[in-house]
């Protein structure tokens, strides 16, 4: 930390200082229960709703519709009211799956559980540019991911071997029994699969429980009208300024932001959510060596966030994010051709490298992209265009999902296509960036003003 940095943290507002700390441990008690949430009870639930897993990537984009409803009202309510409604609704919908086996109040509940957790990832960005100052921000984005992502990889660790723990418990057998047997779940039936499957409840009801804390922990922030809007700004009425209003939310400049992320976004969700059945069932890698892979690609993503204030200072925000998504479309070129590189031993390091190469490039700059986002449109209109970019999010989760249900994985082959489809969004869209971007936004980070202040 650089000595005017020091300076910048001794000067900063007590309120805001202690916002943001609080902040930092209720994020990352949410990371640690996306730890459960993104893995055991995604294996609970393709028990006891399966329909629910097959239809995923259109349920996530309902939840992203109605991340967008939610977050639009910060602007009203604030941070703090907001940061206290997220965490009952997470556990009581969330403990309701637990507690009945109809398939439709497991969707509904999934639905409005799954929101609220993801409200969290929005709320970040938000306050960090109110409450942080410019100096350190970059820095403070870096934290506040890399925490989150901490507490979410020591409990996807803990949760699995939770779930081995309370079924030896309920069968009456040894853990080495319970963990063989949890290896194969579809051959188990009657009392075997009740005992499994309760198991998984178990594990849930704690996260819900455990959840509250985040509940308690936002009573003592406190947040004032001016954090989150211009107080003294009246609303519009006019058809003038309705019109006003709306070209600050949606111009060349938000649109072609908005094509970025969003193009960026579906080449990632043609490949990263099917890894590790592209590793298992198209290169044939043994399920033990794709978990291993899997966890250096977590490993990469914790070391890439730590690279962003680095590249922000020395290559420029816009140039920072664009050569980070421009890295990556040769490696996925490469990955598309994974039967080439051999079998064995050769494979697994060839295919991990790349892996963890693209993982540690892709999200080196994702602390960036979270402060971009934030500072192209005014303090009033940030609610309202992260609600936008949310509706993008959830327009691609239906095109991919139908995409690749319909078409693009009918065969396995599709899987390798993927990546090239992947590759080509990258290169276009991080050309796109680097041309429509850089010359007004790229040293924004740096600026001594900028929108946000």
């Amino acid at each position: 930390m650089t000595a005017s940095e020091k300076a910048v943290i001794k000067q900063w507002k007590p309120r805001y200082k202690k916002n943001v700390y609080l902040y930092l441990w209720i994020y990352g008690i949410l990371g640690a229960v996306t730890g459960i949430t993104n893995d055991a009870a995604l294996s609970y639930f393709d028990i006891v709703a399966p329909h629910l897993i097959s239809g995923l990537n259109i349920f996530n984009a309902i939840t992203a519709l109605l991340m967008s409803l939610m977050i639009v009202t910060v602007h009203d309510f604030g941070y703090r009211k907001i940061l206290l409604v997220l965490p009952p609704l997470t556990s009581i919908f969330l403990f309701l799956t637990t507690v009945t086996q109809n398939q439709v109040i497991i969707m509904f509940s999934y639905i409005i559980s799954w929101t609220a957790i993801g409200v969290y990832d929005l709320m970040y960005p938000l306050m960090w540019t109110s409450y942080v100052p410019k100096e350190i921000r970059t820095k403070m984005f870096t934290v506040v991911m890399v925490v989150n992502l901490v507490c979410q990889t020591i409990l996807t660790f803990i949760g699995g071997k939770a779930v081995v723990w309370f079924f030896s418990l309920l069968q009456g057998i040894s853990y080495d029994s319970a963990s063989n047997l949890s290896a194969h779940p579809q051959a188990m039936y009657g009392m075997m699969l009740t005992n499994y499957t309760n198991a998984y409840r178990w594990v849930l009801i704690a996260t819900a429980i455990f959840n509250m804390l985040a509940f308690f922990l936002a009573f003592f922030i406190k947040d004032e009208p001016q954090d989150y809007r211009t107080v003294d700004k009246k609303k519009a009425e006019t058809p003038e300024e309705k019109k006003a209003a709306f070209k600050a939310l949606i111009n060349k400049d938000t649109l072609m932001w908005i094509a970025y992320i969003a193009g960026i976004q579906l080449g990632a969700r043609l490949v990263v959510p099917y890894i590790p059945i592209y590793l298992n069932d198209f290169l044939h890698i043994p399920r033990g060596i794709t978990s291993t892979i899997n966890t250096f690609q977590t490993a990469a993503m914790f070391i890439g966030y730590f690279f962003a204030p680095f590249l922000a200072k020395k290559l420029g925000a816009i140039v920072s994010i664009a050569a980070g998504t421009l890295t990556c479309a040769p490696l996925m070129f490469m990955m598309a051709n994974g039967r080439n590189f051999g079998t064995g031993v050769t494979l697994f390091i060839t295919v991990g490298v790349l892996l963890f190469l693209r993982s540690g490039l892709a999200n080196a700059t994702m602390p960036i992209q979270q402060e971009i986002q934030m500072v192209i449109v005014d303090k009033d209109m940030r609610p309202a265009f992260t609600a936008v970019v949310q509706i993008a999010y959830a327009v691609i989760g239906i095109v991919d999902g139908l995409f690749t249900e319909f078409y693009l994985l009918r065969k396995p082959i599709g899987y390798s296509y993927a990546y090239y489809i992947a590759t080509a969004l990258y290169v276009i869209l991080s050309l796109v960036l680097l041309f429509g971007f850089t010359k007004k936004y790229n040293w924004i980070l740096n600026a001594k003003k900028d929108k946000t202040e």
